[in-house]
């Protein structure tokens, strides 16, 4: 009697225990019969769907459900029955009570009678919507990535490739097999992306700067690049990831403003603003080599813009500025100061004399007369000279001498240069 007693002990030591670990468990555990109306649910049905295990027992799964995903999931459950199979993860679409989607992953194993009939399924109920979320936004980053113009690919902190998108596949003319080459790799992880960017990177976090790509051709394609370092929870950098944006048109256009601020339109020669930026930089450099300025006046001009016409006088200019950058030396400096004035920046001077030379050379060019439409047309200029830094130390100074000089030249002749 004593042993029947210890054994029904036992049996009731074991149910509190089984009970216990079922209602102490994150997931909710199940029993339905072979119609699939549930007969038992563990409390864990409140925390996930917001019910009492009281309030669903005589209900079905599919009463949890919206109508569409109940007719989605119900014939799968019933060819799970009729072939006695266990239902392994199966997701599902459940509805909270207070009508928020939460996804399910369930998996049960069918109760199979004496007569070899499946009478029920026993199983559990896990909670996967944060997960799925997660996988959505992964799964969505994922198609931006692979649908983005830009480039985006990811590398070890070595600097070998893991993972090209299309775009850069396509911008380095590679496929998906033969992305993970060094060839390919070096043609754009260039030295700055090796010694500045990457280092960067992993110290601070990112880096963003701008660089090129190589492309199969040869060709270079100016980008602006980002490289983030990604960090495990204990600091250490897993991987890398970079994106890079093409940015040849604004490269394009910027060429396009700096001319158009840098250079005169008609003779294609630096403009006035060019030459006091240059010649700023000079002063402010302080260099132990003279500079001479050049300021050159075309003689009579005027009257031939007046009575011949604008069209004509365009056309002496643009002949004058390519007469004056073949009369100088390559490193010399050739400006359109405004109408038909011009000045010419002579570095590394060794001495007067040698600016005196250059001058007379520059007088000589326009012995010879200007030929086009069949007519000859003479134009001589004068030019006064200043020196750096002799005759000045600043830009206006410069600038004022050489004018002084050069009309000091008008005045007694034209058609020659002199120094103030």
């Amino acid at each position: 009697m004593e042993e029947h007693m210890n054994d029904k002990d036992q049996t009731r030591t074991n149910e509190e225990r089984f009970r216990l670990l079922v209602e102490h468990v994150s997931d909710w555990i199940w029993e339905v019969d072979e119609n699939g109306i549930y007969t038992y649910a563990s409390p864990q049905i409140k925390d996930i769907l917001g019910y009492s295990p009281e309030e669903v027992i005589g209900k079905t799964p599919f009463h949890l459900m919206e109508p569409l995903e109940g007719k989605r999931i119900a014939p799968i459950f019933e060819y799970h029955v009729a072939n006695k199979l266990p239902i392994k993860s199966l997701e599902n679409i459940n509805l909270h009570r207070d009508g928020h989607e939460v996804i399910l992953e369930t998996s049960g194993s069918p109760i199979i009678n004496a007569d070899g009939k499946c009478i029920g399924y026993r199983g559990i109920d896990r909670d996967i919507t944060l997960r799925k979320q997660q996988e959505r936004r992964q799964q969505q980053l994922l198609d931006i990535i692979e649908a983005s113009p830009d480039f985006i690919a990811t590398l070890d902190t070595a600097g070998n490739s893991l993972y090209y998108n299309p775009a850069a596949r396509k911008m380095l003319g590679v496929n998906q097999e033969e992305s993970t080459g060094d060839q390919v790799t070096q043609r754009w992880i260039t030295d700055k992306i090796k010694t500045v960017g990457i280092p960067t990177a992993i110290e601070k976090g990112h880096w963003k700067g701008e660089t090129t790509i190589l492309k199969e051709d040869g060709a270079k394609i100016p980008v602006s690049q980002m490289i983030v370092a990604h960090k495990s929870e204990n600091g250490d950098v897993e991987f890398l990831s970079t994106i890079a944006h093409d940015i040849t048109e604004r490269k394009e256009l910027e060429k396009v403003v700096y001319y158009q601020a840098h250079y005169d339109p008609l003779t294609n020669l630096p403009n006035r603003r060019f030459l006091i930026n240059k010649l700023s930089k000079l002063i402010e450099n302080q260099t132990k080599h003279k500079v001479a300025v050049l300021f050159m006046d075309l003689d009579n001009f005027k009257e031939i813009n007046d009575n011949l016409g604008h069209e004509i006088g365009d056309k002496l200019l643009k002949m004058t500025a390519d007469r004056l950058k073949s009369g100088v030396n390559e490193a010399d400096f050739v400006c359109r100061y405004g109408g038909d004035e011009f000045i010419l920046m002579l570095e590394n001077i060794q001495s007067n004399v040698e600016v005196e030379e250059r001058a007379e050379r520059i007088i000589e060019t326009f012995q010879e007369p200007f030929q086009f439409d069949g007519i000859s047309w003479k134009i001589s200029g004068s030019i006064g000279i200043s020196i750096f830094p002799d005759d000045g130390a600043d830009l206006a100074a410069l600038i004022q001498k050489a004018d002084n000089a050069m009309y000091q030249i008008k005045r007694t002749g034209k058609n020659n240069f002199s120094r103030e």
